[in-house]
């Protein structure tokens, strides 16, 4: 079967709320196809940054609502494994705070589950070569290999070809947010620089 991808990215700036939709109508039109004609609608679950989790999800929602469409929702740092292809990983995404989200793949799958974790006391099992995600270079773990990744429309369609994700009613459209604070308080910071 021919595969052609239309992708396109937006900086993540304050207004790219309001130019999302105009890109997607942009990118059916270039690939001659209505969103009637689509199977389903990807958005990434999360976790990542909140403000455009729920942007990605809210649009995700209203299209699929619109157009009668199930929606497929993936976890971000699966995709970041699929991407870099090793059979073995430990993804790393930058959850500010001077924490990371994390979890360790083993042939694309899950094998713990995606946590929390202080950048300073970040584990990972002695047989995962290799770190990947957006702050993986930065974390500078001692004997393993870093590999900066972030993911890309591309791969959530690849990844989701193989299989393995559940379609969910619109309605039933949730986030992986791991934890609901994204921003430490004045006395929290205060803490951290002193304490």
């Amino acid at each position: 079967m021919d595969e052609r991808f239309f992708s396109a990215t937006l900086p993540v700036v304050n207004g790219h709320s309001e130019e999302t939709l105009p890109l997607i109508q942009r990118l059916l039109a270039d690939s001659g196809i209505g969103l009637a004609e689509l199977d389903g609608i990807i958005y990434g679950q999360g976790p990542g940054a909140f403000t455009g989790l729920r942007i990605g999800c809210g649009i995700a929602q209203g299209l699929a609502l619109a157009h009668d469409l199930p929606l497929i929702p993936v976890p971000t740092l699966d995709v970041i494994a699929f991407q870099s292809g090793a059979p073995a990983v430990q993804v790393v995404m930058d959850a500010r705070m001077n924490e990371v989200y994390t979890a360790s793949y083993r042939d694309g799958v899950a094998q713990t589950p995606i946590t929390l974790q202080a950048r300073a006391a970040l584990s990972v099992p002695a047989d995962i070569p290799l770190l990947a995600g957006d702050c993986a270079q930065e974390l500078n773990y001692p004997g393993k290999t870093a590999c900066e990744l972030r993911p890309d429309a591309a791969s959530y369609i690849r990844l989701v070809r193989r299989g393995g994700y559940a379609t969910v009613a619109p309605e039933a459209a949730g986030l992986l947010y791991i934890r609901d604070k994204v921003a430490l308080t004045a006395t929290e910071q205060q803490a951290r620089k002193y304490g």
